[in-house]
C-alpha cells in the first residue's frame, strides 16, 4: 500500500484565510433560514447528474452500481433541480439516519432515496439499509459517526445541492485529492419522568435538559491517508433533575475523537486501519448503539482494522473506553484502561434475490466480543457483590428482508469469569441471549406500514446457587439502543424476557411513527430487576413473581429539513403487582429531541 499526496496549491494559504469567513457566512444562512441572492449556481445545475460520493475506483464503481440498483437513478428529478434554501424539504435524507433509531435499520428504510442524499463510502452491497450493514453506523445524508460520510464527489461543483456544500469539500491541490470536510452538530434533549426509575429516587415530575455541541474536521491527504478530529462539549440541568453523576453528563470542551486512518486496496479488498480515539458501532443494536443519551456518547481508544470484499467483510478491533472526569475541566478526558472491548465481526451478504416481487437482501453476521470490566457486580439475593469480570461472547445475527418480510434474529452465548473484590472468590460465567424481530411490510397501503412482533430473552443468574457455580446473568454493559426495548431506560437488557407487537408507519414524506408495546418478565426470579445492565434495584429482594410490567411506547420523527430533525417520544410503564408490592411505582415518561446538523 502506497501513501502519498500531491503538492498543496500556492493559493492554499489564502483559502485557509477565507475559511473562517465562509464558515461564518454559512452559519448565518443556517440560522436565518435563507440563501443569499446569486447562490443558485452552487446548487445542482439543470441537466447535471448526481453521482454516488467517492473516488471513482473499480470498487467505487461497483458500489455505485449497487446503490443505483438499490435506490434508483443517480440523477436528481428535474422538478427538484434548483430548489434551494434552508426550509426546502424536497430532497430529504432518509428518516432512518437518526442515531437513536439505529435499533431497527431494516424496519425504517421505507422511502427510496436518491444517491445524492446517501454520502456513503465504497462498501457495495453493505451500503444497504442506509449503511447499517457496513458497521460504521447508519449513513444517510449525514452519518451517526460523521467521519463515515464521503463528500468527495463535490470536487465537481455541479454536484452541489445544498448551500452548506462549500464546507463539505474544501480542496487544497489541483487534483482535489487533498481536501477538508467540516461538520458540526447541536443536540438538545428534554426528559420528563413522572416517577423516575419507578420512584426509587424519591422524586416525581422531574424535567431534565441536556445540550451537546460538537465540531469535526476530516482531512484527506491523498487517496490513502486521512486524519479526523472532533471536539465535543455538553451540559445538563433541569428541574428536580437527578442522575448527573459521571463526566458524560457535564463535560467542557474535549477531544471526543482523534484518529489517523490508512486505507487502500489489499488482497482484492477495500481495507483500512484506524488508530486513535474513535466511536465504534460494529455490533448489533441490542448490544450497543453508542449510548447517545448521556450528553456525551461513548468514545474508544485503540486500533481497528477492516476489509470489504464483494459479499463479505471483516472487522478486527482492540479498544479501551475513554475516561470522563467529574471535574468538568476542558481537555481532561483520558485514555481509560478499566473497560476494554476487543474482538472480531464478520458479515456475509447473501446474493440479492426477488421474493413476492420485492428485491430482497439478507445478511449473516458472526462475531466474537470480549469485555474486560474492572468494576462489575453480581446479585447475591440480599444485595450485590462488587468485583471485576471478563466476558467472552460469540454470537450470530441473521437479518434483512425476504420480500415484504423484514426480520432480525440473533443468538449469543457468554462465558468468562467474575472475580469478587479482595480476592474473595472467583466463579465462571455461562449465559446466553436470544433476540428476534419480524415484520410484514404492506408496501401498497398508505404509510407503507410494517407490523410485526419482537421476542427477546437475556438470561439471568441464580443467587441461590453456590459461589463456585457458574453465574448465568448475561452482561450487556455498553448501553443497547433505548429504542430496542425501553425508551425510558428504566430496565436493562439482562435477566429479561420481553414480548410485544411493533409497528412503523411513514405518516408523510418527511415524518415517521414507531410504535411498540412490550410486556416484560424476569428470566430468573432468583436474580434482580435491573435498572441498567449493571445496576440493581434495591427493592429486588422484595419483588415477587417474574412479571415486571407492560410498556406501550411511541416515537414520532419529523425531518424538517436536511439539517433539522425533531422528534417526540412517550411511554407509560404499567408495573405488575409484584413490583408495586415492593414499593415501586408505575409512571409516564416522555422526551423531545432537537438536532441541528451541518
Amino acid at each position: 500500500m502506497t501513501i502519498y499526496h500531491r503538492g498543496l496549491r500556492p493559493a492554499c494559504r489564502s483559502r485557509l484565510a477565507g475559511l473562517l469567513t465562509s464558515t461564518a457566512g454559512c452559519f448565518a444562512v443556517f440560522l436565518c433560514g435563507s440563501v443569499p441572492n446569486g447562490s443558485a449556481h452552487a446548487e445542482t445545475a439543470p441537466g447535471s447528474s448526481i453521482v454516488q460520493h467517492g473516488v471513482i475506483t473499480p470498487m467505487h464503481h461497483e458500489a455505485m452500481q449497487q446503490n443505483s440498483n438499490n435506490f434508483g437513478s443517480r440523477s436528481v428529478p428535474s422538478q427538484d433541480r434548483g430548489k434551494t434554501g434552508f426550509w426546502n424539504n424536497t430532497l430529504l435524507p432518509t428518516l432512518d439516519s437518526r442515531p437513536e433509531l439505529y435499533a431497527q435499520p431494516q424496519n425504517l428504510q421505507r422511502n427510496v432515496a436518491s444517491p445524492a442524499l446517501l454520502h456513503q463510502g465504497p462498501w457495495g452491497i453493505f451500503n444497504s439499509n442506509t449503511g447499517a450493514a457496513a458497521g460504521f453506523g447508519t449513513v444517510g445524508y449525514y452519518a451517526v459517526s460523521r467521519w463515515a460520510e464521503d463528500w468527495s464527489n463535490l470536487r465537481d461543483p455541479k454536484n452541489r445541492i445544498d448551500f452548506l456544500d462549500p464546507l463539505k469539500y474544501i480542496p487544497f491541490n489541483n487534483s482535489g485529492s487533498v481536501y477538508l470536510t467540516l461538520s458540526a452538530n447541536f443536540r438538545q434533549h428534554n426528559f420528563y419522568d413522572q416517577h423516575p426509575f419507578f420512584g426509587t429516587n424519591g422524586l416525581k415530575h422531574t424535567l431534565r435538559t441536556q445540550f451537546r455541541w460538537n465540531a469535526g474536521a476530516d482531512l484527506h491527504l491523498g487517496e490513502h491517508l486521512r486524519l479526523y478530529g472532533e471536539l465535543m462539549s455538553g451540559q445538563a440541568g433541569g428541574t428536580r433533575y437527578f442522575g448527573y453523576n459521571n463526566g458524560r453528563w457535564r463535560s467542557k470542551l474535549d477531544a471526543q475523537q482523534a484518529f489517523v486512518e490508512v486505507h487502500g486496496k489489499l488482497f482484492h479488498a477495500q481495507t483500512g486501519v484506524m488508530v486513535g480515539r474513535m466511536t465504534f458501532l460494529d455490533m448489533p443494536p441490542y448490544i450497543s448503539a453508542g449510548s447517545v443519551y448521556p450528553t456525551i456518547p461513548y468514545s474508544w481508544n485503540g486500533i481497528r482494522g477492516y476489509a470489504f470484499w464483494k459479499n463479505f467483510r471483516v472487522d478486527l478491533f482492540d479498544l479501551t473506553m475513554t475516561n470522563w472526569t467529574l471535574q468538568n475541566v476542558p481537555f481532561r478526558d483520558q485514555v481509560g484502561y478499566k473497560t476494554r472491548l476487543f474482538g472480531a465481526y464478520t458479515s456475509y451478504a447473501v446474493p440479492s434475490f426477488k421474493f413476492l416481487g420485492v428485491k430482497s437482501q439478507i445478511f449473516v453476521d458472526t462475531f466474537y466480543l470480549g469485555y474486560i470490566l474492572a468494576n462489575s457486580n453480581v446479585y447475591t439475593g440480599a444485595g450485590t457483590q462488587a468485583g471485576s469480570t471478563r466476558r467472552d461472547t460469540p454470537g450470530m445475527r441473521v437479518w434483512g428482508n425476504a420480500g415484504p418480510l423484514e426480520f432480525s434474529a440473533g443468538w449469543m452465548w457468554q462465558g468468562g469469569y467474575f472475580h469478587a473484590a479482595n480476592n474473595a472468590y472467583r466463579r465462571g460465567v455461562s449465559a446466553y441471549a436470544i433476540t428476534s424481530q419480524v415484520s410484514w411490510r404492506f408496501r401498497k397501503t398508505w404509510g407503507k406500514p410494517a407490523v410485526g412482533l419482537q421476542v427477546d430473552k437475556f438470561s439471568g443468574g441464580n443467587s441461590q446457587k453456590s459461589r463456585t457455580s457458574d453465574w448465568g446473568n448475561f452482561l450487556n454493559p455498553f448501553v443497547p439502543s433505548a429504542y430496542y426495548t425501553d425508551i425510558s431506560t428504566y430496565t436493562g437488557n439482562t435477566n429479561l424476557i420481553d414480548v410485544g407487537p411493533i409497528a412503523t408507519v411513514t405518516t408523510s414524506r418527511n415524518t415517521s411513527l414507531l410504535m411498540k408495546v412490550h410486556a416484560m418478565w424476569r428470566a430468573n426470579t432468583h436474580d434482580a430487576v435491573y435498572s441498567n445492565p449493571t445496576g440493581v434495584y434495591a427493592a429486588s429482594p422484595k419483588v415477587h413473581g417474574s412479571y415486571i410490567g407492560t410498556a406501550p411506547q411511541a416515537s414520532f420523527t419529523w425531518r424538517v429539513t436536511r439539517h433539522v430533525t425533531f422528534s417526540v417520544d412517550a411511554m407509560y410503564f404499567f408495573l405488575g403487582s409484584g413490583m408495586r408490592d415492593a414499593g415501586l411505582k408505575s409512571g409516564a415518561y416522555a422526551q423531545s429531541n432537537l438536532e441541528l446538523t451541518l
